[in-house]
C-alpha cells in the first residue's frame, strides 16, 4: 500500500506543485512561486520516498 501511495504522491504531487507554482509565480509574485517550488518539491519527493521506503 505504501509503495503505491508513494508513487502516487510523487507522480501527481510534482506536476500539481509545478502548475501551482507557475500560477502563483505569474506577475509580481514570481518569488513566491519560486519559493513554493524550491520548498515544496523536496517535501513532496521526501514524503513519496518515505512512503515507498515504508512500503518495501
Amino acid at each position: 500500500m505504501g509503495l503505491f501511495l508513494g508513487v502516487l504522491v510523487i507522480g501527481i504531487g510534482l506536476p500539481v506543485l509545478g502548475v501551482l507554482s507557475r500560477k502563483v509565480g505569474d506577475g509580481r509574485l514570481w518569488q513566491t512561486g519560486m519559493a513554493l517550488w524550491f520548498v515544496g518539491s523536496p517535501a513532496v519527493l521526501g514524503l513519496g520516498g518515505w512512503l515507498i521506503y515504508r512500503g518495501l
